[in-house]
């Protein structure tokens, strides 16, 4: 990926005491429905309900004087001035921009303020909708306002799940494809955030917000979380869970108050924050403008906390802090992204138990087909960062389950080693994700994936240097002696004795043996079997992706030469001539495709190292009678 970013700024919130923190939570939500309820009292709603009239885009002429309101510090909504200077008309198709120019010390000192974005503003007590964009490199604090009637248009929206089209990618997890499919979330992701129809008016950013996460981690995937700004180090010892006051403000949400949506929480976070625009009801509208521009969503709303703005020439921000969840963000659209307190977030659960280090972490992460993978991905990247980089682990020994809904679970058992063990898994479990969350059959539901990991400071590599057989023909149904001579990364030469069946083959028939690790079997087929089909049936792609060839593996494989035809993802060996005929005649080209060599059978031998090299046997089937060639 690009790591030529434009960093601004990197926050690192550690939260130091996060069972306080739980606790604290715990006795909030206690004290809150324990508490008598007036009958002004709105529940989990706004604690005081928006009640504002909202002034239509016709209404507004330039020279009107406006307040906004935001947050400067802590949770106290603050207020500031504008101007209005006029109206950018068909600022995209059927949308419009309100200019104004912004009054207030701290915004005269430090412009407008990454994290800010959202935050209301209005004439003559009447909202007429939210400080979302900025000029790109002014020297005064002018900002454009998305209409308030744009903003709660959003209620309209109501489409599917958002997924892509996946067919024309392979389905194969070697490290090619799985570069390619990183790079194709890369340039979708950054196609839909970085959509703006002016270069010099863009959405202010939201403010990124991290607890223990490796910035190095998040670095080369800031042009794919850009909403969410960058990172600059800070140390939030004096504002940790201890100084959290318990009241029934944590549980309700205005305009003006700052919110976070987070796409990583649990043992550590990754979060976003901008301002509230509008509440009305159950509904909430923030930013202004979108997230990630993804449509219909299911991410978790938090309350937010402002700790300080930090001024800057390059580009102001707020340091924020992530609070007690409230609700869920529902619609991620172009005028607004809208949550609704009454709804509950659906997040995956992911577990790692790491063994040698005996400790556990306990993470979710949102559930999207486009963010998932990639937040999967930087959430075992994180761990391995902190838990086993400092110590040198080379081997990473992993045993893990994707738990599907009703259907068939992901078994991943296999070994990575090397210096990029690490990321070799985190681009596998990209990949699976990935194909899994964007299927074309029907939509899935992840309930959570756990791993098991063993890592171990010594590199786990062996080579196949050379493979003896016992004989070069055999009668039908012999045992076929092999003697597989390996080299490990430390010199040493192991020797691995197995026997498997010789095929049940006519007389005479030739057939051929091949012995090789992964990547080498791969490419192998990969050359044989040249076909574009992609499994549409969900049932036929886990089948696919648990079949998926392992590092730790010495594989043997039993071929004949043709005779084979490879249709819809399964190959069919040694057919009849007259069935080999039919399926040519009715099957299409994308459908199927004929094979240089047909398998007769196969067979894995676990070893525990990553396995390279490859030897191919040309064997003879030979009749009862026959001499025996040695």
């Amino acid at each position: 990926m690009n790591k030529s970013t434009n960093l601004k700024s990197k926050i690192v919130l550690i939260n130091r005491n996060a069972a306080s923190a739980v606790l604290a939570l715990l006795i909030g939500w206690m004290l809150f429905f324990l508490s008598p309820c007036t009958g002004g009292d709105s529940g989990l709603y706004a604690a005081e309900p928006e009640m504002s009239d909202i002034m239509k885009l016709s209404e507004i002429k330039p020279g009107m004087i406006g307040e906004g309101k935001t947050i400067f510090k802590g949770t106290e909504i603050e207020t500031f001035k504008f101007k209005v200077l006029g109206v950018l008309e068909k600022f995209v198709p059927d949308k419009n921009m309100i200019i104004v120019e912004l009054e207030s010390p701290v915004l005269a000192e430090a412009g407008i303020i990454a994290g800010m974005s959202g935050s209301p503003a209005y004439i003559d007590g009447k909202i007429i909708g939210s400080i979302s964009y900025g000029f790109a490199f002014s020297k005064r604090p002018i900002g454009g306002i998305t209409p308030i009637e744009d903003i709660i248009k959003t209620d309209e929206y109501n489409n599917p799940t958002f997924t892509i089209d996946i067919s024309d990618i392979k389905i194969q997890f070697d490290k090619e494809n799985i570069k390619s499919i990183t790079d194709f979330l890369q340039k979708e992701l950054t196609r839909r955030i970085n959509y703006t129809p002016l270069d010099t008016l863009t959405p202010i950013q939201l403010m990124g917000i991290q607890k223990g996460m490796d910035p190095t981690v998040l670095s080369p995937l800031t042009p794919l979380l850009s909403p969410a700004g960058s990172f600059k180090d800070f140390n939030q010892d004096q504002f940790d869970a201890r100084n959290l006051k318990i009241d029934r403000k944590m549980f309700a949400i205005n305009a003006a108050d700052a919110a976070a949506i987070p796409l990583i929480r649990g043992d550590f976070e990754y979060s976003a924050s901008g301002t509230v625009t509008y509440v009305k009801g159950s509904k909430v509208y923030m930013f202004g403008h979108p997230f990630f521009n993804l449509g219909t969503v299911d991410f978790p709303l938090h309350k937010a906390e402002v700790i300080t703005v930090v001024p800057s020439y390059q580009s102001s921000f707020k340091i924020t802090a992530t609070r007690n969840p409230i609700g869920a963000v529902l619609q991620d659209r172009l005028s607004a992204v809208q949550a609704d307190l009454d709804h509950t977030p659906y997040m995956i659960p992911i577990k790692v138990f790491l063994e040698n280090r005996n400790r556990t972490f306990n993470l979710e992460v949102v559930n999207h087909p486009l963010l998932t993978p990639i937040l999967a991905s930087v959430s075992l990247d994180n761990i391995f960062s902190s838990e086993y980089k400092q110590f040198g682990f080379s081997s990473l020994r992993v045993k893990g389950t994707i738990f599907i809904e009703n259907e068939k679970n992901i078994i991943i058992d296999d070994l990575f080693s090397g210096i990029n063990a690490s990321d070799e898994f985190g681009g596998l479990l990209l990949a699976i994700n990935f194909f899994l969350m964007n299927n074309k059959d029907r939509t899935i539901k992840i309930q959570k994936m756990d791993f098991e990991i063993d890592g171990s400071e010594r590199v786990s590599s062996t080579a196949i240097e050379n493979v003896i057989l016992n004989k070069q023909a055999f009668y039908p149904g012999e045992l076929i002696d092999i003697r597989i001579h390996l080299k490990n990364e430390r010199g040493n030469e192991p020797v691995e004795q197995m026997q498997i069946t010789a095929p049940n083959l006519k007389s005479g028939s030739e057939f051929y043996l091949m012995v090789a690790g992964k990547n080498e079997m791969i490419r192998f087929e990969t050359k044989n079997i040249k076909s574009d089909y992609f499994p549409i049936s969900l049932n036929t792609l886990i089948r696919a992706i648990n079949n998926i060839r392992k590092n730790n593996r010495i594989y043997l494989k039993l071929m004949t030469p043709g005779e084979g035809i490879f249709i819809k993802g399964n190959e069919y060996s040694n057919l009849p001539v007259t069935m080999n005929n039919v399926f040519s005649y009715n099957a299409t080209s994308e459908d199927q495709t004929e094979m240089k060599f047909s398998t007769i059978t196969e067979y894995q031998y676990p070893v525990p190292a990553v396995v390279t090299g490859t030897k191919l046997f040309k064997l003879k089937i030979k009749a009862r009678s026959d001499t025996d060639v040695q």
